[in-house]
């Protein structure tokens, strides 16, 4: 393979930045703008070294350090130049490095790649890379860490082998009849197993996909039910203007809070009612938008309002969860078995509903217990679902060669997340996200 160089370090000035090498040449390239440097470098040891141009002109002063192959993050010969984090500075640093002819510029994703390549990482671990350095809450952080740490490979080999067996036991049923006898016993309840693995993966991959991105939390119910009240006092700042006139909030009003690790939106919507004003009505438009968009909503009803005609009106495919607002001025009453009663005004109530909220969005102790959170692990699991669904009915209404066909399209889905059978346009579209230098 060529030798390939880029900066590793984000764009924006900091105190050290770093450029990275990885190939045959890395060694040999990074010489040429550090000419100082010993005969024999020693593995994993920051050598002081002065960074010149073709001139030798001086740059910077720095450290460079060497991790021979296999020992490297790639599984070849890596060089790391740490410079000060000048962004300026670092592009002058690369340049000279790609002038010697040693290196070319690596493309997105390409040293992660190159990892996959020799070994060194899962694919499904090289994507959690990804994820971690795009990462923007805790939760996200932490559940791209456990895909790294193989937390999805542990989860699914399982599945796959026993999805494996399963299959090569109907084949073989299909080639070998007379040879077979007996493989084909248990295949109803092989079926249903294999199948209740693959579902629970993709409920954690719809709770992953909440981590991933963030989950959006809607406030919704009548005019004046005390919701921009409410929605101040679970940020913990006064962000929404509070009137005692009906109609106060005219739009969508958002805001991000961090709820026990996860990222949140949550979101003000104006007063559902009949015939409002005409700029009203556009902020009651914006309001049903906005529910019909959300993770989770809140109906916001104030004391002794019917929460049934409610629900109805609202259609929303997310769940809803019943909040009774204004409870320091009404004892607890009527509502659904599980209303949350909370004040706004005074915060009674509220620590209990935002971990109603975090449970709901979650469906685990933790958020950062989620460990499926990409989109396209996401899509091959519910592939493979889908394809089983048909294996089932089919073995009640249909011949056994359609089993065997869609158990191996449910094999093949699982094992593009694995990478077994990955295809080069497969590759390139999980390596195109990442950042150049990783």
């Amino acid at each position: 393979m060529s030798t390939i160089a880029a900066v590793a370090t984000g764009p924006a000035p900091g105190g050290v930045g770093i450029i990275r090498l990885s190939g045959p040449e890395a060694v040999r390239a990074a010489r040429q703008v550090a000419p100082g440097l010993p005969a024999q470098l020693r593995p994993r040891f920051a050598h002081l070294a002065r960074f010149v141009d073709r001139s030798g002109a001086l740059l910077d002063e720095g450290l460079i350090l060497h991790f021979p192959a296999p020992a490297s993050y790639t599984g070849e010969d890596v060089v790391e130049l740490h410079a000060h984090g000048s962004p300026r500075l670092l592009s002058l640093l690369l340049g000279e490095l790609l002038a010697t002819g040693h290196a070319r510029l690596a493309g997105p994703g390409e040293f992660t790649r190159r990892a996959w390549l020799n070994g060194r990482v899962a694919l499904q671990a090289a994507e959690g890379v990804a994820d971690l350095v795009a990462a923007d809450s805790e939760a996200a952080v932490r559940a791209a860490a456990a895909q790294v740490a193989g937390a999805l490979s542990a989860q699914l080999g399982p599945v796959v082998d026993g999805l494996r067996a399963l299959h090569a036991d109907v084949e073989a049923v299909l080639s070998f009849p007379d040879e077979s006898e007996g493989a084909e016993e248990g295949l109803c309840r092989r079926l249903a197993q294999v199948h209740g693995g693959v579902a629970q993966l993709c409920e954690r991959a719809r709770q992953g996909r909440v981590v991933r991105r963030g989950a959006r939390v809607v406030l919704v119910g009548p005019p004046n039910a005390g919701k921009s009240t409410l929605f101040n006092r679970m940020l913990g700042e006064e962000r929404a203007l509070v009137d005692e006139a009906p109609g106060t909030t005219r739009d969508a009003l958002e805001a991000r809070l961090e709820l026990g690790g996860l990222s949140v939106t949550l979101v003000d919507t104006a007063g559902l009612r009949e015939a409002p004003g005409r700029v009203e009505a556009l902020g009651v438009q914006r309001a049903r938008a906005e529910v019909a968009a959300a993770d989770l909503v809140l109906l916001v009803l104030p004391p002794g309002e019917d929460a049934g005609g409610w629900r109805g009106e609202l259609g929303a495919a997310a769940p809803v969860v019943e909040v009774r607002s204004k409870r320091d001025l009404a004892a607890a009453g009527p509502g659904s078995g599980g209303a949350a009663w909370v004040s706004g005004l005074s915060g009674e109530g509220v620590a209990g509903l935002l971990e109603q909220v975090r449970v709901r969005l979650t469906g685990y102790g933790t958020a950062g217990a989620v460990s499926i959170t990409g989109e396209r692990h996401a899509e091959c699991l519910f592939r493979a679902a889908q394809a089983l669904d048909r294996a089932r009915e089919a073995h009640v209404v249909s011949t056994l060669e359609v089993v065997a066909g869609e158990l191996g399209l449910a094999l093949a889905a699982l094992l593009d997340i694995t990478g077994e059978d990955a295809s080069e346009a497969l590759l390139d579209e999980v390596f195109r996200r990442f950042c150049i230098g990783k």
